[in-house]
């Protein structure tokens, strides 16, 4: 095996295609870099925001970018090889492969909202410490828009859910971004619209009829090749599978932790969620019912990534401990390990 460094001072995210073609790496202090994997050549350095420049996104808001440094966290590849994805927490970008060339900026959904001053500690939205006494209460006026907030009645523009996961599909026809707040946004480059999945952002009431605040956090998201299907795993212990064309829940699978890790086969026959606790399925989609736990050597695994291969036989991951192991999706079994180091590669057969 042949390891190549491809970030010196620490990245923030990477991708590598399935036809393992190309990565694109986000680093630290050098913009996000695509290589081409079999000439280990640099194909393009792209920036979020270039700076000094004047960045417009497709809503016409435009803005200078300041920033010298690159805040690119997530980062994917379409199954086809033709555009990459870039987001940081407000932003998103897409990029076209073969010429390099950007095609779009984007901006997660502005919010109008009103801030007001509370002494009430136990309200839910009160999340904010005020430099006074009290807490600062922020009451959603418009979710949908921002339009000519007042600001001498406490009203601004806020975003109000930040982006946590990407991913588009072949010909970057299709873009998802999930967000914080439990909301999944699923966009046509072509059309421009935007549908909002909003299972994971289900509101919980107390018995007054009070919003309780629960953590639903988009931690992990899929989209299918052909932009059709999206599987999205989230700290309220639930991954769905839906369809982006109804927004239509396909399966919901359920787990007894936060779900931090999905994976979606290319031909729609698999699907895999691994929550915080060790817990990793592998789920039929055409009967949606669990063919396999993952039976790990260790008490339990986190994953930081997986995919399926082509052939669907093997799921690939990759943990925090910089371990990539190989297992049988019909049965679970680890088939073999390798142990990642910045010096070298270590490859261990499994028995």
């Amino acid at each position: 095996m042949k390891q190549n460094q491809h970030a010196q001072d620490g990245s923030f995210a990477a991708s590598v295609s399935r036809s393992g073609n190309f990565a694109v790496v986000s680093s630290l202090y050098h913009g996000v870099a695509l290589w081409d994997l079999n000439k280990n050549g640099l194909k393009y350095i792209w920036q979020q925001t270039p700076v000094g420049s004047q960045v417009t996104f497709k809503d016409g808001e435009t803005t200078n970018s300041m920033a010298s440094s690159n805040f690119v966290f997530a980062t994917s590849i379409a199954d086809d090889d033709s555009h990459v994805v870039l987001a940081d927490k407000e932003t998103f970008s897409l990029w076209d492969v073969n010429s390099g060339k950007n095609i779009g900026y984007w901006q997660a959904r502005k919010s109008k909202v009103k801030l007001t001053q509370s002494e009430d500690e136990s309200y839910w939205h009160s999340r904010h410490k005020s430099s006074s006494a009290g807490l600062i209460d922020q009451v959603i006026i418009d979710q949908n828009k921002c339009l000519n907030p007042d600001e001498s009645k406490g009203e601004k523009c806020v975003i109000l859910g930040r982006i946590r996961a990407i991913d588009v599909s072949n010909m970057g026809r299709h873009i998802v971004i999930g967000k914080s707040n439990g909301i999944v946004v699923h966009m046509s480059v072509d059309t421009g619209r935007r549908l909002e999945f909003l299972a994971h952002h289900t509101p919980i009431t107390d018995n007054e009829g009070n919003a309780i605040h629960v953590n639903n956090a988009i931690n992990s998201l899929a989209i299918s090749p052909n932009g059709r299907y999206v599987l999205t795993g989230s700290s309220d212990q639930t991954a769905y599978l839906w369809d982006t064309k109804t927004g239509q829940v396909v399966f919901k699978f359920r787990h007894g932790a936060r779900v931090v890790q999905v994976a979606l086969d290319a031909k729609a026959r698999f699907a895999f969620t691994s929550d915080s606790k060790g817990r990793s399925t592998i789920w039929d989609l055409k009967t949606g019912n669990a063919i396999t736990q993952l039976h790990y050597l260790n008490r339990q695994e986190i994953f930081t990534t997986a995919r399926f291969s082509q052939s669907g036989e093997y799921l690939v991951t990759g943990a925090p401990n910089r371990e990539l192991s190989l297992w049988s999706v019909q049965t679970g079994e680890l088939l073999q390990r390798w142990y990642v180091s910045p010096k070298k590669i270590l490859v261990r057969q499994m028995q």
